[in-house]
């Protein structure tokens, strides 16, 4: 693998690694590792997150960290929202990435909302090639936990007698991952055209590309899209108090929100502790272990307002609105003053 040295380098590796797959393709029939990886991660500046997460400086916010067999190269050129890049050899990746950022304050993932990540696909131009779905159940423990994981990859044209059973299932379930692209043939072999898949909790796969430039827009418009989202919200919060409303497709698991609350645990990072209850009614107050801001939660049977700390990190609200609807509920959306945020 080539050395890099500055972001003109990264983004000729990328390139390249573009073409060898497509070539790779076109000679063997099927994909060649490693694939490119793009994480997007929320960092709260005033914690010193540069300095807790080792990185090692190659230019003007371009910075290498190394763990174990995987290379990551992090763009911090937009303060909240950094660009990690990484060419994934091993189903680890993932894990050794966020585990290592996991424990610093100030860190967090960018959540995707089914929303946001289809208005994504809509700007682009880009069609439906499938979607994952993960169900994992928060009340059942060892053997007995009940957990459901799929995917489904369409070609260019979907089957007409498995549209029902794929609307069903999109119904039923969150969607965890979606899967779209444009252009794509593959015809005698010869592959051209995009193929990404994008994930709910913060990255996406880039399964082949023949147009590098339109991939760094896309990366960009990404990263864009949310940060405008949430500096808004955080500029609303410093000028006035801010209530967040989410709204759920269905009514909620107070007993699994409990379990999802308690001491922190699970992704949604929120230790919150009940002062008042009623039977289709709850008020909450803890904190957002991401920052250590104070938070105020009221949740009501199909719905929540959440409120933050002045100067608190919103990023609360597309978290607990994305985990939500994994764990709680079909799907969600997130409100301020009436007007849709993160989608």
């Amino acid at each position: 693998m080539a050395r890099v040295n500055d972001r003109k380098d990264l983004h000729s590796l990328i390139s390249s690694v573009n073409e060898s797959n497509r070539e790779y393709y076109s000679r063997f029939g099927n994909w060649s590792n490693p694939q490119i990886k793009v994480f997007w991660l929320e960092v709260n500046e005033n914690f010193n997150v540069l300095e807790k997460m080792g990185l090692r400086k190659l230019g003007r916010n371009l910075f290498e960290l190394k763990v174990k067999e995987d290379t990551f190269w992090v763009d911090t050129s937009n303060e909240r929202i950094w660009e990690i890049f990484t060419l994934s050899s091993t189903r680890n990746t993932e894990k050794n990435f966020i585990g290592l950022t996991k424990g610093i304050k100030g860190v967090d993932k960018t959540w995707f909302t089914q929303n946001f990540m289809k208005k994504i696909q809509r700007e682009m131009g880009f069609s439906d090639r499938g979607f994952g779905i993960r169900y994992k159940d928060l009340l059942s423990n060892g053997k007995d936990t009940n957990n459901f994981s799929a995917k489904f990859w369409f070609g260019r044209r979907s089957l007409k007698n498995m549209e029902p059973i794929l609307e069903s299932l999109e119904g039923s379930f969150s969607i965890s991952s979606l899967r779209f692209g444009k252009n794509i043939s593959n015809d005698e072999k010869r592959l051209t055209g995009q193929l990404y898949e994008f994930y709910y909790n913060g990255h996406m796969t880039i399964t082949t590309c023949d147009d590098t430039e339109e991939m760094f827009y896309l990366i960009k418009m990404i990263r864009e899209m949310y940060v405008n989202n949430l500096v808004q919200l955080e500029k609303e919060n410093k000028r006035k108090p801010t209530l967040i409303e989410v709204t759920f497709s269905e009514e909620l698991d107070r007993e699994g929100f409990d379990f999802l609350t308690h001491v922190g645990k699970r992704d949604l990072n929120l230790w919150l502790q009940p002062f008042q209850s009623e039977s289709d009614y709850g008020r909450y107050c803890g904190v957002d272990m991401h920052t250590g801001d104070f938070i105020n939660l009221d949740l009501g049977s199909d719905y929540s307002y959440i409120s933050a700390d002045r100067n608190g990190c919103m990023n609360v609200a597309p978290r607990f609105g994305t985990l939500a609807a994994r764990y709680l509920s079909t799907s969600t959306n997130i409100y301020h003053d009436g007007v849709e945020m993160f989608a």
